[in-house]
């Protein structure tokens, strides 16, 4: 099976986030996300490692039969650097907290917060945002970027 590592943007600096330390690695179990930009995507992430993502895909997902993820809390905040913060619309989010394991599960973690995804979970999102596909790298079993030159 083939797996890529997701790169969504980030619209949001760093901010608080718990994680549940008796798992390996380590898993985001909630999250606030204090926002620079605007968000144009359904997944995102943060400085901090969190993922969160819309309700329309968290809507989607639930109906999919992809597995290694459940939705957590986010809260979120405006950056006191936003000029004009009246300007900046956040939509509800949910937190994207991956459960499953890096190549194995459809989502998964690998190191501190790099998001993996099989290749049916990483079609499913592109599908639903083909920009995600720009930052998506292919990577071996070993975990390691297939650079296709």
């Amino acid at each position: 099976m083939t797996f890529y590592l997701i790169d969504p943007e980030i619209p949001a600096g760093f901010g608080q986030v718990s994680r549940d330390s008796s798992y390996d690695p380590p898993r985001v179990v909630s999250a606030h996300f204090k926002f620079h930009y605007p968000v144009d995507a359904e997944l995102i992430t943060s400085y901090s490692g969190a993922y969160a993502v819309t309700k329309p895909l968290a809507d989607a997902l639930a109906e999919s039969d992809l597995t290694g993820y459940e939705f957590g809390p986010v809260t979120t905040s405006i950056s006191a650097l936003v000029e004009d913060p009246g300007a900046l619309v956040i939509p509800l989010l949910f937190g994207l907290i991956v459960t499953g394991r890096a190549f194995i599960d459809d989502f998964g973690i690998q190191g501190h917060s790099d998001l993996i995804a099989s290749e049916r979970a990483a079609e499913f999102l592109w599908n639903r945002d083909a920009r995600l596909r720009d930052g998506a790298n292919r990577l071996n079993k070993d975990g390691n970027i297939i650079l296709d030159l």
